[in-house]
Protein backbone atom coordinates (compact mmCIF):
# COMPACT_ATOMS: atom_id res chain seq x y z
CA UNK A 1 0.00 0.00 0.00
CA UNK A 2 1.67 3.43 -0.68
CA UNK A 3 2.57 5.78 1.84
CA UNK A 4 3.60 9.43 1.93
CA UNK A 5 7.43 10.74 3.04
CA UNK A 6 6.08 10.61 6.61
CA UNK A 7 4.73 7.00 6.46
CA UNK A 8 1.41 7.83 6.31
CA UNK A 9 -0.77 5.83 4.13
CA UNK A 10 -3.92 6.28 2.17
CA UNK A 11 -6.40 4.98 5.26
CA UNK A 12 -4.81 7.07 7.84
CA UNK A 13 -5.17 10.33 8.69
CA UNK A 14 -2.58 13.03 7.76
CA UNK A 15 -0.35 13.70 10.80
CA UNK A 16 -1.00 17.32 11.51
CA UNK A 17 2.70 18.72 10.50
CA UNK A 18 1.94 18.04 6.75
CA UNK A 19 1.21 21.44 5.90
CA UNK A 20 3.92 22.88 7.37
CA UNK A 21 6.73 20.18 6.37
CA UNK A 22 5.73 20.97 2.45
CA UNK A 23 5.77 24.50 2.63
CA UNK A 24 9.20 24.24 4.63
CA UNK A 25 10.38 21.71 1.61
CA UNK A 26 8.36 23.46 -1.34
CA UNK A 27 7.27 20.03 -2.83
CA UNK A 28 3.89 17.89 -2.86
CA UNK A 29 5.07 14.47 -4.95
CA UNK A 30 5.25 12.29 -1.86
CA UNK A 31 1.89 13.55 -0.74
CA UNK A 32 -1.11 11.21 -1.07
CA UNK A 33 -3.41 13.99 0.80
CA UNK A 34 -5.27 13.72 -3.16
CA UNK A 35 -5.81 10.47 -2.92
CA UNK A 36 -7.68 10.29 0.36
CA UNK A 37 -10.08 13.40 -0.62
CA UNK A 38 -10.85 11.17 -3.55
CA UNK A 39 -11.68 7.88 -1.99
CA UNK A 40 -13.55 10.09 0.83
CA UNK A 41 -16.27 10.78 -2.31
CA UNK A 42 -16.30 6.79 -3.09
CA UNK A 43 -17.21 6.97 0.81
CA UNK A 44 -13.52 4.73 1.37
CA UNK A 45 -12.03 6.39 3.78
CA UNK A 46 -13.75 8.02 6.80
CA UNK A 47 -14.41 11.42 7.45
CA UNK A 48 -11.63 12.24 10.01
CA UNK A 49 -9.10 10.89 7.34
CA UNK A 50 -10.91 12.96 4.88
CA UNK A 51 -10.70 16.27 6.76
CA UNK A 52 -7.59 15.63 7.65
CA UNK A 53 -6.34 15.60 3.98
CA UNK A 54 -8.20 18.61 3.52
CA UNK A 55 -6.50 20.55 6.33
CA UNK A 56 -2.71 19.02 5.45
CA UNK A 57 -2.66 19.07 1.45
CA UNK A 58 -0.17 21.60 0.00
CA UNK A 59 -1.91 24.59 -1.76
CA UNK A 60 -1.50 23.67 -5.19
CA UNK A 61 -2.63 20.45 -4.86
CA UNK A 62 -5.52 21.44 -3.63
CA UNK A 63 -6.07 23.71 -6.28
CA UNK A 64 -5.42 21.39 -8.69
CA UNK A 65 -7.89 18.94 -7.42
CA UNK A 66 -10.39 21.70 -7.37
CA UNK A 67 -10.11 22.10 -11.03
CA UNK A 68 -10.62 18.36 -11.68
CA UNK A 69 -14.31 18.20 -11.40
CA UNK A 70 -17.33 19.95 -10.05
CA UNK A 71 -17.93 17.03 -7.31
CA UNK A 72 -13.89 17.48 -6.53
CA UNK A 73 -15.11 21.50 -5.93
CA UNK A 74 -18.54 20.55 -3.98
CA UNK A 75 -16.20 18.63 -1.18
CA UNK A 76 -13.48 21.62 -0.84
CA UNK A 77 -16.76 24.25 -0.33
CA UNK A 78 -18.07 21.86 1.96
CA UNK A 79 -15.15 21.51 3.93
CA UNK A 80 -14.54 25.42 3.39
CA UNK A 81 -18.10 25.90 4.80
CA UNK A 82 -17.30 23.33 8.30
CA UNK A 83 -13.50 24.02 8.70
CA UNK A 84 -11.90 26.38 11.41
CA UNK A 85 -11.69 30.17 10.37
CA UNK A 86 -8.22 30.56 10.73
CA UNK A 87 -7.32 27.24 8.55
CA UNK A 88 -10.09 28.14 5.94
CA UNK A 89 -8.43 31.55 5.95
CA UNK A 90 -5.28 30.52 4.87
CA UNK A 91 -6.62 28.30 2.69
CA UNK A 92 -8.49 30.54 0.55
CA UNK A 93 -5.80 32.99 0.67
CA UNK A 94 -3.02 30.57 -0.92
CA UNK A 95 -5.58 30.15 -3.74
CA UNK A 96 -4.81 32.20 -7.03
CA UNK A 97 -7.40 34.56 -8.10
CA UNK A 98 -8.21 32.16 -11.00
CA UNK A 99 -9.45 29.40 -8.70
CA UNK A 100 -11.23 31.98 -6.38
CA UNK A 101 -13.01 33.14 -8.94
CA UNK A 102 -14.27 29.95 -9.97
CA UNK A 103 -15.05 29.15 -6.30
CA UNK A 104 -16.83 32.11 -6.32
CA UNK A 105 -18.69 31.96 -8.65
CA UNK A 106 -19.70 28.73 -8.50
CA UNK A 107 -21.27 29.84 -4.60
CA UNK A 108 -23.09 32.49 -6.29
CA UNK A 109 -25.04 30.43 -8.45
CA UNK A 110 -25.98 28.14 -5.27
CA UNK A 111 -26.86 30.72 -3.55
CA UNK A 112 -29.09 32.27 -6.67
CA UNK A 113 -30.79 28.76 -6.95
CA UNK A 114 -32.15 28.99 -3.03
CA UNK A 115 -32.74 32.87 -3.02
CA UNK A 116 -36.62 32.58 -3.56
CA UNK A 117 -37.02 29.66 -1.13
CA UNK A 118 -35.42 32.14 2.10
CA UNK A 119 -36.81 35.52 0.94
CA UNK A 120 -38.84 35.03 3.96
CA UNK A 121 -35.61 34.26 6.72
CA UNK A 122 -35.76 37.94 7.61
CA UNK A 123 -32.12 37.50 9.76
CA UNK A 124 -30.16 36.74 5.82
CA UNK A 125 -29.70 39.86 4.13
CA UNK A 126 -27.13 39.09 1.42
CA UNK A 127 -25.14 35.48 0.53
CA UNK A 128 -23.18 36.27 3.37
CA UNK A 129 -25.47 35.81 6.13
CA UNK A 130 -26.02 31.91 4.39
CA UNK A 131 -23.73 29.65 6.76
CA UNK A 132 -22.94 27.54 3.69
CA UNK A 133 -21.03 30.90 1.92
CA UNK A 134 -19.72 32.49 5.49
CA UNK A 135 -16.76 31.09 5.18
CA UNK A 136 -15.93 34.32 2.55
CA UNK A 137 -16.27 36.38 5.55
CA UNK A 138 -13.11 35.04 7.10
CA UNK A 139 -11.06 36.54 4.34
CA UNK A 140 -8.78 39.30 4.75
CA UNK A 141 -9.88 42.98 3.52
CA UNK A 142 -7.18 42.88 1.20
CA UNK A 143 -7.61 39.27 -0.14
CA UNK A 144 -11.26 40.38 -1.01
CA UNK A 145 -10.18 43.88 -2.70
CA UNK A 146 -7.89 42.24 -4.79
CA UNK A 147 -10.58 39.55 -6.08
CA UNK A 148 -12.27 42.51 -7.29
CA UNK A 149 -10.04 43.84 -9.03
CA UNK A 150 -9.73 40.90 -11.06
CA UNK A 151 -13.50 40.10 -11.25
CA UNK A 152 -13.62 44.01 -12.52
CA UNK A 153 -10.60 44.27 -14.64
CA UNK A 154 -9.60 40.88 -16.13
CA UNK A 155 -13.09 39.01 -16.09
CA UNK A 156 -15.23 41.81 -16.89
CA UNK A 157 -18.06 40.58 -14.34
CA UNK A 158 -18.65 43.50 -11.88
CA UNK A 159 -21.63 41.88 -11.32
CA UNK A 160 -19.83 39.40 -8.73
CA UNK A 161 -17.91 41.80 -7.53
CA UNK A 162 -19.99 43.92 -6.45
CA UNK A 163 -21.24 40.95 -3.77
CA UNK A 164 -18.38 41.26 -1.62
CA UNK A 165 -19.15 45.55 -0.65
CA UNK A 166 -21.68 44.52 1.65
CA UNK A 167 -19.17 42.57 3.84
CA UNK A 168 -16.52 45.18 3.47
CA UNK A 169 -15.99 47.72 6.50
CA UNK A 170 -16.94 51.57 6.04
CA UNK A 171 -13.52 52.54 6.12
CA UNK A 172 -12.41 50.73 3.16
CA UNK A 173 -15.63 50.84 1.16
CA UNK A 174 -14.88 54.40 1.41
CA UNK A 175 -11.73 54.44 -0.48
CA UNK A 176 -12.26 51.62 -2.70
CA UNK A 177 -10.21 52.96 -5.65
CA UNK A 178 -7.20 52.83 -3.18
CA UNK A 179 -7.64 49.39 -1.97
CA UNK A 180 -8.64 47.95 -5.08
CA UNK A 181 -6.36 50.03 -7.83
CA UNK A 182 -9.63 50.55 -10.25
CA UNK A 183 -9.91 53.51 -11.87
CA UNK A 184 -12.23 55.40 -12.50
CA UNK A 185 -14.48 53.65 -15.42
CA UNK A 186 -14.13 50.10 -13.68
CA UNK A 187 -14.58 51.54 -10.26
CA UNK A 188 -17.78 53.12 -11.88
CA UNK A 189 -18.96 49.54 -13.67
CA UNK A 190 -18.58 47.95 -10.07
CA UNK A 191 -21.03 50.12 -8.67
CA UNK A 192 -23.46 50.44 -11.73
CA UNK A 193 -23.47 46.44 -11.34
CA UNK A 194 -25.79 46.94 -7.84
CA UNK A 195 -28.68 47.95 -9.87
CA UNK A 196 -30.59 49.41 -7.15
CA UNK A 197 -28.88 48.54 -4.21
CA UNK A 198 -26.29 51.16 -5.62
CA UNK A 199 -28.94 53.44 -3.54
CA UNK A 200 -27.63 51.69 -0.31
CA UNK A 201 -23.96 52.00 -0.50
CA UNK A 202 -23.46 55.38 0.54
CA UNK A 203 -26.01 54.84 3.50
CA UNK A 204 -23.50 51.83 4.58
CA UNK A 205 -20.26 54.41 3.80
CA UNK A 206 -21.36 57.89 4.01
CA UNK A 207 -18.01 59.28 3.03
CA UNK A 208 -17.93 57.38 -0.37
CA UNK A 209 -21.03 59.90 -0.91
CA UNK A 210 -18.99 62.52 -2.85
CA UNK A 211 -16.97 60.29 -4.39
CA UNK A 212 -20.01 58.94 -5.80
CA UNK A 213 -21.68 62.06 -7.04
CA UNK A 214 -17.78 62.59 -9.29
CA UNK A 215 -18.50 59.07 -10.48
CA UNK A 216 -22.16 59.56 -11.59
CA UNK A 217 -22.13 63.49 -12.51
CA UNK A 218 -23.10 62.74 -16.39
CA UNK A 219 -25.62 60.06 -15.51
CA UNK A 220 -28.51 62.28 -14.97
CA UNK A 221 -30.69 59.28 -13.65
CA UNK A 222 -27.99 58.69 -10.63
CA UNK A 223 -26.90 61.37 -9.66
CA UNK A 224 -30.30 63.03 -9.48
CA UNK A 225 -31.58 60.39 -7.12
CA UNK A 226 -28.24 60.65 -4.67
CA UNK A 227 -28.55 64.51 -4.84
CA UNK A 228 -31.77 63.76 -2.97
CA UNK A 229 -29.93 61.81 -0.35
CA UNK A 230 -27.62 64.77 1.05
CA UNK A 231 -29.49 65.43 3.93
CA UNK A 232 -30.25 61.19 4.78
CA UNK A 233 -26.24 60.70 4.11
CA UNK A 234 -25.20 63.46 6.61
CA UNK A 235 -27.36 62.18 9.38
CA UNK A 236 -26.12 58.15 8.61
CA UNK A 237 -22.44 59.55 8.56
CA UNK A 238 -23.80 61.02 12.18
CA UNK A 239 -25.23 57.86 13.02
CA UNK A 240 -22.34 55.85 12.44
CA UNK A 241 -19.20 58.22 13.64
CA UNK A 242 -21.77 58.74 17.17
CA UNK A 243 -22.13 54.98 17.42
CA UNK A 244 -18.44 54.13 17.02
CA UNK A 245 -17.42 56.95 19.13
CA UNK A 246 -19.52 55.65 22.12
CA UNK A 247 -18.45 51.99 21.43
CA UNK A 248 -15.45 53.22 21.65
CA UNK A 249 -15.68 55.01 25.35
CA UNK A 250 -17.96 52.33 26.84
CA UNK A 251 -15.26 49.77 26.08
CA UNK A 252 -12.65 51.69 27.81
CA UNK A 253 -14.38 53.10 31.18
CA UNK A 254 -16.90 52.44 34.02
CA UNK A 255 -20.70 52.16 33.54
CA UNK A 256 -21.18 55.53 35.72
CA UNK A 257 -18.98 57.40 33.70
CA UNK A 258 -20.68 55.67 30.22
CA UNK A 259 -24.21 57.05 30.72
CA UNK A 260 -22.67 60.41 31.55
CA UNK A 261 -21.26 60.54 28.22
CA UNK A 262 -23.83 58.77 26.39
CA UNK A 263 -25.96 62.13 27.50
CA UNK A 264 -23.72 64.77 26.58
CA UNK A 265 -23.22 63.35 23.58
CA UNK A 266 -26.75 62.63 22.70
CA UNK A 267 -28.09 65.72 24.15
CA UNK A 268 -29.63 68.45 21.64
CA UNK A 269 -29.87 65.85 19.00
CA UNK A 270 -33.40 64.75 17.13
CA UNK A 271 -34.65 61.92 19.10
CA UNK A 272 -34.81 59.59 16.20
CA UNK A 273 -31.33 59.94 15.32
CA UNK A 274 -30.66 59.10 18.93
CA UNK A 275 -32.79 56.04 19.03
CA UNK A 276 -30.77 54.63 16.03
CA UNK A 277 -27.26 55.21 18.03
CA UNK A 278 -28.73 53.44 20.89
CA UNK A 279 -30.35 50.50 18.92
CA UNK A 280 -26.17 50.67 17.58
CA UNK A 281 -25.49 50.06 21.21
CA UNK A 282 -28.18 47.80 22.01
CA UNK A 283 -26.72 45.65 18.87
CA UNK A 284 -23.30 45.44 20.56
CA UNK A 285 -25.24 44.63 24.05
CA UNK A 286 -23.34 47.61 25.35
CA UNK A 287 -27.03 48.84 26.80
CA UNK A 288 -29.85 47.18 27.92
CA UNK A 289 -33.65 47.88 26.21
CA UNK A 290 -34.14 49.02 29.96
CA UNK A 291 -31.22 51.46 29.92
CA UNK A 292 -32.27 52.90 26.50
CA UNK A 293 -35.93 53.77 27.01
CA UNK A 294 -34.44 55.44 29.82
CA UNK A 295 -31.95 57.73 27.87
CA UNK A 296 -34.44 58.29 25.41
CA UNK A 297 -37.25 59.34 27.96
CA UNK A 298 -34.25 61.96 29.50
CA UNK A 299 -33.59 63.60 26.67
CA UNK A 300 -37.24 63.86 25.65
CA UNK A 301 -38.38 65.50 28.58
CA UNK A 302 -35.11 66.40 30.20
CA UNK A 303 -36.43 64.66 33.05
CA UNK A 304 -34.62 61.46 34.91
CA UNK A 305 -37.25 58.88 35.86
CA UNK A 306 -35.30 56.40 38.43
Amino acid sequence: MPKCFLGTSLYEACPPSCRLTFAKQDVDEDCIAKEKLEAFLQDRVTFKIGISAFSQIPAKTLEKFIWNSKDNLELISYFLYIGEPTLVREIIESFSNHTLSYLFKCDFENYMNIRDSIKREKSIKHMFDIRSFKYWTFVSYLRICDLIQYFVRYLKEPEYACQFIVILPSEIVSNLNKYTGLDFEEEKSLYTALGDSIYELPLQSPKIYDHMMQLFAEDPEVSIILSTMEGLIHRQQLILETSEKLINYIGENRIDKNFQFIFSELNGMEIGTAAEILNQLLEKKMVTISQKLMIIDFLDTGKLEL
